[in-house]
């Protein structure tokens, strides 16, 4: 059994070239969904967190062109969360607008607990 071809992206528009760091979320967002609506068979989305050095990687490949974002912020993983979603959404069929709507129409769970005992 042979796999396939990939789609050749050289002659995309705004191709990026074959393995890209990205410093921007939100270039990596559009870039990653760009990739994906090119070749959403050969698309594939991993994350890794080292604990020890507190770090986020997060790789979209389609094994042509791989895009990387790193991250060392807290503040970074609740944009994963719209990564996440977007990408769920364009792999199940759905809206991915419907999705960022519904991430964004979610509240935070207050804190319902016991309080301190003196």
């Amino acid at each position: 059994f042979r796999r396939p071809e990939a789609p050749s992206l050289t002659q995309v528009p705004g191709w990026l070239g074959p393995m890209v760091q990205l410093q921007s979320f939100d270039t990596f967002l559009e870039e990653a969904d760009k990739l994906y609506v090119s070749a959403p068979a050969y698309t594939r989305y991993s994350m890794k967190y080292r604990h020890c050095d507190g770090r986020l990687v997060l790789k979209v490949t389609n094994d042509v062109i791989t895009l990387t974002y790193s991250t060392d912020q807290a503040s970074d993983l609740r944009r994963m969360d719209r990564l996440n979603a977007i990408f769920f959404a364009r792999m199940s069929g759905a809206d991915p607008a419907d999705a960022e709507s519904e991430l964004q129409q979610e509240q935070p769970k207050s804190r319902s607990g016991r309080s301190k005992k003196r």
